[in-house]
């Protein structure tokens, strides 16, 4: 036996609610509960779906389905593998939506600030360390993105030379490194610190200017710039 939708109360079943409401009424729990369409033995749809939303407390609401492999979601009792696969496409299809407008809108990235709030929910909670560069133009907006390297938990190794030459072959006038830290915690560890100042100086020396290093942590930031550690002069 299996709790579906229509074992609601008609006036407070998801589908009757975007009916008559539309879909920005609805509760995160509301509208995967339309996709879902069944629950399972003792636990209604609508039950399920708040478990699946909160599998993990770090994540919030629907955003979470970017960050689990289908395969996760077989922990919640009431999923099995066909619900997995689904709720692993709309993960999935999420996040193509998010990287396909961060390759269309002409993005200006002047400060450190909207370098963490546009990266913040992409990094945060990954368990090992990933380098990108945005390549930039004289008015800081956006010529490109390129991931670098990734890692292990605590370090990625990057090279110098790749970050020059994509810089020369797209004539990218300056660039900003963004890395995250799995642990939360965004302060810069002694070789990060020496990593920076020696792509500030070659970056002077070939004529390009690293505008930042942005280290992002669980809702925190550290930006080199910010903290005079290059361009302070």
């Amino acid at each position: 036996m299996s709790f579906e939708l229509h074992d609601l109360m008609p006036a407070d079943m998801p589908l009757e609610r975007f009916k008559r409401l539309g879909p920005k009424a609805l509760s995160d729990t509301e509208l995967l509960a339309i996709v879902l369409r069944t629950g399972t033995k003792g636990s209604s749809v609508l039950s399920v779906s708040d478990k699946i939303l909160n599998l993990n407390p770090q994540f919030d609401g629907l955003v979470s389905l970017m960050h689990y492999d289908w395969s996760e979601f077989l922990r919640v009792s009431g999923v099995g593998e066909v619900k997995a696969i689904q709720l692993g496409c709309i993960g999935e299809i999420a996040s193509r939506i998010w990287n396909r407008q961060k390759r269309t809108r002409h993005l200006v990235f002047s400060s450190a600030s909207i370098v963490s709030a546009y990266y913040q929910e992409e990094l945060r909670y990954l368990d090992h360390e990933v380098v990108k560069v945005l390549f930039l133009d004289s008015h800081q907006q956006l010529m490109k993105e390129r991931l670098m390297a990734e890692g292990t938990c605590n370090t990625a190794a990057i090279s110098q030379r790749d970050i020059f030459i994509e810089a020369l072959r797209i004539s990218a006038v300056c660039f900003i490194v963004v890395h995250n830290h799995p642990s939360g915690d965004p302060s810069p560890s002694e070789e990060d610190i020496i990593f920076t100042e020696k792509l500030y100086e070659g970056a002077e020396l070939l004529g390009f200017s690293l505008c930042d290093h942005v280290i992002i942590g669980d809702n925190a930031y550290y930006s080199f710039r910010e903290q005079e550690i290059i361009g302070g002069e």
